[in-house]
C-alpha cells in the first residue's frame, strides 16, 4: 500500500441540513397558540358584552373593573 492514508469524510449534519437555517424564514409563534390567543380575547369581550347587557337591563352602574377595561382576568384593583 503506497501513499498518504484516507481521510476522514466531510462532517455532515444527521438532519440533512447542509446550511445553517435562515431565522427570517422560520415562524416564531405556533399557529395553534396564536388561534388560542384569539380565542380567549373573543370569550373576554363576550363576557364584558353580557356584563354591559345585563347591568343595562337591570339598571345598574359599572366601575371599569367590573367591564373589564385594562385588567386581567382574575384580578381586582
Amino acid at each position: 500500500m503506497s501513499g498518504s492514508p484516507a481521510g476522514l469524510p466531510a462532517v455532515r449534519s444527521p438532519y440533512g441540513l447542509d446550511e445553517p437555517l435562515n431565522g427570517s424564514e422560520t415562524a416564531l409563534v405556533r399557529p395553534y397558540l396564536v388561534a388560542w390567543e384569539r380565542g380567549q380575547e373573543r370569550a373576554r369581550q363576550q363576557r364584558r358584552r353580557l356584563t354591559l347587557v345585563l347591568a343595562a337591563d337591570f339598571g345598574i352602574g359599572l366601575d371599569a373593573h367590573v367591564v373589564g377595561a385594562g385588567v386581567p382576568d382574575g384580578q381586582l384593583p
